[in-house]
């Protein structure tokens, strides 16, 4: 039962904090659309913001994850974590890749995902050492 509740949790809140993180960014590119039509230059650097500040927020996330699935599952933490990972990173390809291919950028995302949430259930474990 432990186990259930551990994976339940930590895959509802990696989903949750995601779309919460979504709907920040829609309002913030709003906004930086708004700020492009009188700064051209702008545009130019939308791609950056992607790579510096979406991927890193997306990986702490993952990694918050699988450390509050090791907090709630206390044994085989970093099989929990990687159980959440999986099923995270499914239902995220899922609903986005209906129609379409991954990329090699994808790929990587993907990787990145699974190593921190990985990494957040061995840190827990290791900090209980």
């Amino acid at each position: 039962m432990n186990s259930l509740k551990a994976i339940f949790t930590g895959v509802l809140f990696i989903i949750i904090t995601i779309m919460i993180m979504q709907l920040v960014y829609i309002i913030a590119a709003v906004g930086y659309n708004s700020l492009a039509k009188d700064y051209p230059y702008l545009k130019e650097i939308t791609g950056v913001f992607r790579y510096l500040i979406a991927i890193p927020i997306i990986v702490l996330i993952m990694f918050a994850g699988g450390y509050l699935t090791a907090i709630i599952a206390k044994k085989k933490e970093v099989l929990h974590s990687l159980i959440v990972g999986v099923i995270t990173i499914g239902a995220m390809m899922w609903s986005a890749l209906a129609n379409a291919e991954l990329t090699s950028t994808g790929y990587i995302i993907n990787a990145l995902m699974l190593t921190a949430t990985i990494a957040g259930g061995w840190y827990w474990k290791k900090r209980q050492l």
